[in-house]
């Protein structure tokens, strides 16, 4: 979780150049969309509230993925 806040402190410092963010959510993206798994249920409901749109549609589409698993 703290790498996921500092990658959340670096994408909200206005500072930060704009290819670096870009960098952060692409990078999460591709590992929400591809490794979702590696992220506890905690982390992926967090990303799923972030403001920027394409972090929380990757972490919804990894929730729904784990609902079966829920139901279970």
């Amino acid at each position: 979780m703290a790498t996921l806040e500092a990658f959340r402190a670096v994408l909200d410092d206005e500072g930060t150049p704009e290819i670096i963010r870009n960098h952060i959510i692409d990078s999460l993206q591709y590992a929400l969309r591809n490794h979702g798994q590696v992220f506890t249920a905690k982390e992926v409901e967090w990303l799923a509230a972030w403001d920027d749109a394409r972090i929380p549609l990757a972490a919804s589409h990894e929730l729904k993925k784990r609902a079966p698993a829920r139901a279970s």
